[in-house]
């Protein structure tokens, strides 16, 4: 999951939706956080740590 981080702003309604209260939302995936990115109301705030090779075995 991706987090994202609202901007500057009191709130947004669209890709995804967030608020002053709550500022932080979660996608699952890259394409998601990418689109909310490119409104220019978010940044990411987290990504997904990659699972090394020992966790997939």
């Amino acid at each position: 999951m991706f987090k994202l981080k609202l901007k500057n702003t009191l709130s947004y309604s669209g890709v995804v939706s967030a608020d002053e209260k709550n500022p932080f939302v979660e996608v699952k995936s890259k394409g998601e956080a990418d689109a909310a990115v490119a409104t220019g109301y978010f940044d990411i705030a987290g990504e997904p740590k990659q699972a090394t090779k020992k966790e997939k075995e």
